[in-house]
């Protein structure tokens, strides 16, 4: 049987006690049957458009919260059939290099005081409108973000952690890393060419320094890890899976659509590409071209997140009031995603 989000009241009452009462400790939700009424004259647009009347006027709508972080996140699996405008696209337009700065980054891209690191397939650079106190670039031999291999991607990494070491050996206090990558227009990304960006700031930013701070605190109030519990939720559900040092989730509380986090006990980052380029193939595969990636570390684990930031030829946002002071409004499903991954 295929599990769905709407299916958590089952599945967590066929949890074994210590499970259950892990995942109660964690999560807060309800199951809403949410009705509504449907004009004569709309119903062959409705049954055009869904597939069904049946299903428009007895939705089902999951609100689950994180208890001690606060995210939280709405599921409508209903919302991914509504209609969207489009704009005309064509891929080909990713793989022109006309007037690239990025293509040239020696030339045009400004760089840091202590110079350039270069990798075998990327070279740093800085952001010439900055983030923050250090704020760089690993610009990407290959112009066209998605076009990836492996080893392409280590190298990334791996300059991306020569560019900290050297930050932190330049200014001991700029020791709060951030690393990030926009892919294309729709997940921010101004320039199309591939890039990831590199932040170093005196103080921890507001969302990461509050994590730490849950993570304390939980410590303290349960003597147990925070990271680890919660893997081992998604875990009991079918939505976490282990490998190596690394322990990969299929989110319950997502940002937006087809979210993935990792939390890895690797000694370096770069150690990380492997899983990450898994992960990104099976992103493609399933049609995602434009996400988000973002790393960071709390105590001794690296937390990578990525997210899917929706078709690159539709003409809405994917983020919107309701995401900004709200909850995060959610299509997809983590039960339909964990099934569809093959890591």
């Amino acid at each position: 049987m295929e599990l769905k989000i709407i299916d958590l009241p089952k599945l967590i009452n066929k949890l074994p006690k210590k499970d259950k009462e892990l995942f109660n400790r964690f999560y807060s939700f309800e199951i809403s049957d949410s009705k509504l009424s449907i004009p004569t004259k709309m119903e062959t647009w409705i049954k055009n458009k869904f597939g069904s009347l049946e299903k428009v006027k007895n939705q089902k709508v999951v609100l689950i919260n994180n208890n001690f972080t606060k995210e939280g996140s709405l599921f409508n699996e209903l919302r991914n059939l509504r209609p969207i405008q489009k704009v005309e696209m064509d891929l080909k337009k990713i793989e022109k290099k006309e007037n690239c700065n990025f293509c040239n980054p020696k030339n045009f891209t400004p760089y840091n005081v202590f110079g350039r690191i270069k990798g075998k397939y990327c070279i740093t650079a800085v952001n010439v409108a900055k983030y923050d106190y250090f704020h760089g670039l690993v610009i990407f031999r290959e112009h066209n973000p998605l076009k990836i291999k492996k080893v392409w991607l280590h190298d990334y990494f791996k300059t991306a952690d020569k560019w900290f070491e050297k930050v932190r050996k330049t200014d001991m206090e700029a020791k709060n890393f951030f690393l990030i990558w926009n892919c294309l227009w729709r997940a921010g990304a101004s320039i199309v060419h591939g890039h990831m960006q590199l932040c170093a700031s005196k103080m921890q930013y507001g969302k990461l320094d509050l994590l730490a701070k849950i993570s304390d605190e939980y410590k303290k109030k349960f003597d147990s890890d925070y990271f680890s519990d919660l893997f081992e939720i998604h875990k009991s559900l079918g939505l976490g899976l282990e490998i190596k040092k690394s322990k990969l989730v299929f989110y319950l509380t997502p940002i937006k659509e087809k979210e993935i986090v990792i939390f890895s006990k690797e000694k370096k980052f770069e150690k990380l590409s492997d899983l990450v380029y898994r992960v990104l193939q099976n992103y493609f595969r399933l049609d995602v071209k434009s996400f988000n990636l973002s790393l960071y570390k709390i105590k001794d684990y690296w937390i990578l997140h990525l997210v899917d930031r929706g078709p690159i030829d539709r003409k809405n946002s994917d983020i919107g009031a309701m995401e900004l002071y709200g909850n995060s409004v959610i299509s997809s499903d983590p039960f339909k995603l964990a099934k569809e991954f093959r890591l």
